[in-house]
């Protein structure tokens, strides 16, 4: 599938942004001017922009034009994962990165977790088995759990890139909700759980392993979901 348009346009005015020709407080090009520099429709043009604003890098003021509201790194790099999103190339590519990046961090998890970090991940554990006991959703606990491994990962740039990832590909993730095994799943997350409580970095590693590959939209079962 090639890339969407409005992908592109993304891409070409971050790009500007990073390199630094606009501005904080800076016009952008209206939809028009944007039309002919880039050859494309006005609709692909409106999406790009839409997909800025609400990112909070750029801001609209009706009747002005767009403006360059925010240039920290972070936006722009969730702008980027935002264009990437609307590629499905790139969709399966950024999951394929959030898998090995939470591989990795049950293992930091099991070396840097403090007495805090256990606790929270008790916390949802606990909140699961209310849910299967109460036969409602758990995806809150199961996100809580997950949160949790990270923030114990002890690393903030670690930490704010799964928050992206998670945000914009969590529609994705759980495509296959009902079709997940709440008792299986609370299990497993048990086992992580006990592995990083006692140190065990591998065996923290291949428990969260085994545990997105039966459950989650991971890089050898995305395809399945589209």
């Amino acid at each position: 599938m090639s890339k969407k348009i409005s992908a592109t346009v993304t891409e070409y005015i971050v790009q500007q942004l990073k390199n630094g020709r606009y501005k904080i407080g800076d016009k952008l090009p209206s939809e028009r001017e944007f039309m002919e520099l880039l050859h494309v429709g006005r609709s692909s043009i409106r999406e790009s922009l839409n997909t800025l604003e609400d990112m909070g890098v750029v801001e609209k003021r009706m009747g002005i034009g767009v403006f360059v509201k925010q240039l920290r790194v972070n936006q722009l790099a969730d702008a980027y994962v935002v264009a990437s999103l609307l590629d499905n190339h790139c969709s399966r590519e950024l999951l394929d990165f959030r898998f090995i990046l939470e591989v990795e961090m049950a293992g930091r998890a099991a070396c840097f977790a403090s007495k805090q970090d256990l606790i929270q991940m008790e916390e949802a554990i606990y909140l699961h088995q209310k849910a299967i006991d109460q036969k409602t959703s758990f995806i809150q606990a199961d996100e809580l759990f997950h949160q949790a491994i990270i923030v114990a990962s002890n690393n903030h740039v670690i930490k704010h890139v799964y928050q992206s990832l998670h945000d914009l590909v969590q529609d994705t993730l759980y495509q296959k909700w009902d079709t997940v095994d709440s008792d299986k799943c609370f299990e497993e997350h048990v086992k992580i759980y006990e592995a990083i409580k006692t140190h065990q970095e591998t065996n923290a590693k291949q428990m969260m392993m085994e545990h997105l590959h039966a459950h989650w939209a991971t890089p050898s079962n995305f395809e399945s979901l589209h």
